[in-house]
């Protein structure tokens, strides 16, 4: 019989995160929506904490305003939301009682799916706002991250698996974010997290291509049993982002697999965001060669970018080796933590320092010090118990989950800032700071252009992408450029 693979696509979420630095506007994404909403994807990723901040710092837009566009566009498809398990799009760890707020917010504009994950796999950090987004009417999609050390074995995997399922996850994401897996890993990982799955919760593969290995795997794991892919849009895919979409949707239809997108329409969103790139100065995703010594430092490639440029400024560029077997030191110390956000900026940060000052943990962030006290979920290893002496400064780890533990924070929010004017409103002054919203109130007001949903624009652009005979149209008012393509 033949086997349905789903698609997710993340060219509006992962794939402009990792190439586009999370700079991608509404206006670049509302002359394709509807082409996207009606293309057969299963899933739209759309919303996370990067995509929300870049709208209060760097867009002056409204963050809820392109998850209404996408979500009115979508006929079928989940809208998808990434959230974090202790601070759903911040930093900071929030209590338990934010959790039905931040759901509530979301549903109400649009997102279907809430994608869960703990930077250190924890469990029990995404166990509450899983029943809460459940209550909800949510999808559940809940993420464990893979990571290579002595700890992370297919046991650990295949054990952390059926805690998710005694959540009652609607599906079961193995993340390779980093792009660490080697294919003959993967191998043997998915055959036995699949066996473990069973029919209990959809099945789904993500990696990016950082090692370029990831449309190798992909594939694999589409052979392998998975039920979903995700995937990024050419343009928008490579690199250090995903597989590109249709690459993967040809070799699987190819290979016999119901792939149910319109090719046609995904040639289409190709273009669009192509020509979005040439148009914003923006950069196209390109494959990269095969990096094995990822597997040993297991930096991101955008925070290495981000090692390499500190130690410029400080003209000791020469000094990066050191401090990529810094964070493989540090990393082992600190009980095998997963390199992802936000556990691998605090190693990174610490490894400049201690390579910097020529003396290890001479200073010390307050988080990574909060990380070894427990106050973002369960260590996987054992913290060596020098470096937790140093580090805790005497204070004794936690017991039970921080989100039970912090201090409610719902009464002194309206206490202080209230009263507000909408959920929406309220959840912004839980994520961003007054500063800032002010900020951005002002930055709204004087670029009012770049709110299209519910204006004239947006209308025109609905109805160009119902006209197939319309294949261009530019316009061009003062600081507005508008260019269709159909």
């Amino acid at each position: 019989m033949t086997r349905k693979l789903e698609f997710w696509e993340t060219a509006l979420r992962d794939g402009q995160q990792s190439l586009w630095a999370t700079r991608m506007t509404t206006p670049m994404i509302a002359p394709i929506a509807d082409t996207m909403g009606n293309c057969g994807f299963w899933c739209l990723e759309v919303m996370s904490g990067a995509v929300y901040e870049s709208s209060f710092h760097y867009n002056a837009e409204d963050p809820w305003e392109r998850v209404r566009l996408v979500a009115q566009a979508s006929r079928g498809n989940h809208v998808a939301a990434i959230v974090r398990s202790l601070s759903v799009f911040g930093w900071s760890t929030l209590p338990d009682e934010v959790f039905p707020l931040a759901m509530k917010v979301m549903a109400n504009n649009g997102i279907t799916l809430v994608n869960l994950f703990d930077g250190l796999n924890d469990t029990a950090n995404i166990a509450v706002p899983l029943q809460v987004a459940k209550q909800e009417g949510l999808h559940t999609a809940a993420t464990l991250i893979f990571t290579e050390s002595p700890l992370h074995t297919d046991d650990y995997y295949v054990t952390k698996t059926e805690e998710l399922l005694a959540c009652s996850a609607d599906s079961i994401i193995l993340e390779d974010a980093a792009s660490l897996m080697s294919t003959a890993r993967l191998r043997s990982l998915i055959a036995k997290m699949r066996a473990a799955i069973g029919d209990r919760a959809l099945f789904h593969f993500q990696t990016h291509c950082a090692s370029g290995l990831g449309s190798l795997n992909t594939l694999e794991a589409i052979f392998l049993g998975i039920d979903v892919v995700q995937t990024a849009i050419s343009p928008l895919a490579h690199g250090t982002s995903n597989p590109p979409t249709e690459m993967i949707a040809g070799e699987a239809a190819e290979a016999g697999f119901d792939v149910d997108l319109d090719f046609d329409g995904l040639d289409r969103i190709a273009t669009h965001f192509r020509d979005q790139a040439t148009l914003h100065g923006k950069p196209l995703g390109r494959p990269v060669n095969h990096e094995p010594s990822l597997a040993q430092h297991q930096v991101p490639g955008g925070m290495r970018s981000n090692l390499e440029n500190q130690l410029a400024t400080l003209g000791m560029r020469n000094r990066l080796p050191q401090v990529l077997e810094e964070i493989s030191r540090i990393r082992e110390e600190l009980g095998w933590p997963i390199m992802v956000t936000p556990i691998s900026q605090f190693v990174g940060v610490q490894a400049l320092f201690n390579v910097i000052e020529g003396e290890r943990y001479r200073t010390v962030q307050a988080d990574l010090a909060n990380y070894v006290l427990g106050w973002f979920g369960e260590v996987p290893g054992t913290i060596d118990p020098d470096i937790l002496d140093h580090l805790g400064e005497g204070r004794e780890p936690i017991t039970g989950r921080p989100g039970m533990l912090v201090a409610p924070v719902m009464a002194k929010l309206e206490e202080e800032e209230g009263p507000f004017r909408s959920d929406e409103e309220r959840f912004a002054a839980l994520q961003i700071s007054r500063p800032m919203r002010e900020r951005w109130k002002t930055a709204c007001r004087l670029h009012p252009s770049r709110s299209l949903a519910g204006t004239p624009l947006a209308t025109l652009l609905r109805e160009l992408t119902h006209r197939p005979a319309v294949s261009h149209v530019f316009l061009h008012k003062g600081s507005t450029t508008f260019n269709y393509r159909s």
